[in-house]
């Protein structure tokens, strides 16, 4: 099992939706995955890095591959923030 970072938002406006597609994996890996929020430096208000994530599509390619689609929300009302995608995956 290993993790690594998969995508970085830099600048999340806040109550924005943002998503990503994700592919390249194959039928043989697990996929998990983990979000780390950092509020925007100067920022004064709370919350100060709330979001939603959420894996909405999943796609198979004519090469056999997998494809993810990931949607994050700001969820603070006064904020932006940065957001990191992590992916734990193992394969079997």
């Amino acid at each position: 099992m290993a993790a690594e970072l998969e995508y970085t938002w830099d600048y999340i406006a806040p109550y924005t939706s943002v998503s990503v597609y994700i592919h390249g994996y194959t039928w043989q890996e697990a996929v998990a995955y983990s979000a780390v929020v950092y509020p925007l430096q100067g920022e004064a208000y709370t919350p100060w890095g709330a979001i939603s994530m959420t894996q909405t599509d999943s796609y198979l390619h004519v090469d056999g591959t997998i494809a993810r689609v990931i949607n994050v929300q700001n969820l603070a009302p006064f904020n932006p923030c940065t957001v990191n995608i992590n992916m734990l995956f193992d394969s079997y």
